[in-house]
């Protein structure tokens, strides 16, 4: 698509570029964990010390870049087989202030993560250079789906565009968008803007909406304010809220953005979501070179939708938790591709998955042999349905459950109904066994 300006006067631009320029300069006075790049325009960026170039992560064949919604993309598309469903998913990321693409391509640690999932990853350049220094134009409630002086038309193409090409095979409930600094305000923007596209965001010391680049030292808003913003943008397309997941990660070094923004953001989501139960988890399990800090879980009935993570030691940095870093991005933390994707994956409230065939199902209309003949000899006296309590972990391995992630917080759901059995190994629950195979939650046995 082709970027167009509007008329607004040349004072107003000033300011935005003013604003724009707090944000550009407080990331350049933080260090970087790990050496930066130094970074070269093109057709300069491959060259060996460049951002994207020599001294980076190698994408291999399944990296490509395209001028795609009027912006520079890094793309990456995986062999492997999608992990969920039949698509594939879709991760958008974004750069911060002052970081490239180019860098988050090259250090951010995306490779790895997408062949496990089979996801599609994108990492566009903000249109024209940014509003100053490489910043997304998060700022500010002025925002729409069709407002062709601000960015989020450019995402929202970008996500059409790639969904509609059938050689990604990219399935349109599993679409993400992530980022750090003012691509995490962006992303927020965006889930805001558009929660029926985005089926998650992730928000990397990401200011609220609704705020300016002024107000990055500290928090400049608080929960009622912003959700009024958010659910404002959303207009219409509120519904796709019902279904969208949040996950929020910050460092206890930022100096940059005021870390408060982080947890009202976490705290904005789930209220929006009506998750308002919440639980803490370690991050000892977890991925990554620096697994210290705290998380917590934001639930609703059928499980957890908001993730907020605070990585001790880390800076205003993207957490890449390995490869060798660059601009902007930590080596020493915990793994965020990771994290970020399988919670995403383990949480998806879109997709919709069948459960496997049973091959000696006795309603199977291809079986020779009739069950409900009564001259079969070989016809088998029908089981009694199952009730019991048991371990999650008892249920799943005896086929009557199944589940995600890292114990203790690995959410279980019943087979055949998906019921919500809560998280962990040891949690009891009770279930019976239905006519057609399926489980339910009880909460007695029969004659129990």
């Amino acid at each position: 698509m082709e970027i167009r300006t509007s008329g607004r006067s040349v004072t107003s631009r000033l300011l935005k570029l003013a604003a724009a320029f707090s944000l550009a300069a407080a990331a350049l006075v933080v260090p970087a964990t790990a050496a930066n790049a130094v970074y070269c325009p093109p057709p300069f960026d491959t060259l060996p010390g460049c951002d994207g170039g020599g001294g980076g992560e190698t994408g291999g064949e399944g990296w490509s870049t395209a001028t795609i919604a009027g912006m520079t993309v890094q793309l990456y598309t995986p062999t492997t087989a999608p992990a969920l469903g039949d698509g594939r998913a879709l991760m958008i990321t974004l750069h911060g202030c002052v970081q490239t693409s180019a860098a988050l391509k090259s250090g951010g640690n995306w490779q790895g993560t997408a062949d496990e999932y089979g996801m599609v990853v994108a990492i566009p350049a903000a249109p024209n250079g940014g509003v100053l220094l490489g910043c997304w134009d998060y700022y500010d409630t002025n925002h729409s789906r069709s407002n062709p002086a601000r960015h989020d038309d450019n995402l929202i193409d970008l996500a059409t565009a790639l969904t509609a090409r059938a050689d990604l095979n990219i399935d349109a409930d599993q679409v993400y968008i992530s980022g750090l600094s003012s691509g995490g305000g962006q992303s927020m923007v965006m889930g805001c803007l558009a929660p029926d596209i985005f089926a998650g965001i992730g928000l990397n010391a990401g200011p609220t909406v609704g705020t300016t680049s002024g107000q990055i030292g500290s928090v400049a808003t608080n929960l009622n304010t912003g959700k009024s913003v958010c659910t404002g943008f959303a207009g219409s397309h509120g519904a796709g809220f019902e279904t969208q997941l949040t996950s929020v990660v910050y460092g206890s070094n930022d100096t940059t953005v005021a870390p408060g923004y982080n947890t009202l953001n976490a705290q904005i989501m789930a209220n929006i979501y009506g998750a308002a139960t919440t639980s803490s988890f370690s991050l000892a399990g977890l991925a990554g070179s620096n697994t210290n800090g705290t998380g917590t879980l934001y639930s609703d009935a059928d499980g957890p939708r908001v993730s907020l993570i605070q990585n001790t030691g880390l800076g205003h940095n993207w957490p890449a938790g390995g490869g060798p870093g660059g601009s902007y991005i930590s080596t020493n933390s915990i793994d965020y591709p990771a994290y970020i994707t399988g919670f995403f994956f383990e949480n998806n409230r879109r997709v919709v998955v069948d459960e496997p065939t049973d091959p000696t199902d006795p309603t199977d209309p291809t079986d020779p042999t009739d069950p409900t003949d009564p001259t079969d000899p070989t016809d088998p006296q029908e089981p009694e349905l199952y009730c019991g309590t048991a371990t999650n972990a008892t249920h799943q391995a005896e086929g009557r459950a199944y589940s995600y992630g890292i114990n203790p917080y690995n959410p279980y759901y019943a087979v055949g109904t998906a019921a919500y059995l809560g998280q962990g190994d040891a949690t009891l629950t009770t279930l019976q066994e239905n006519p057609n195979g399926s489980f339910s939650v009880a909460t007695s046995c029969p004659g129990g």
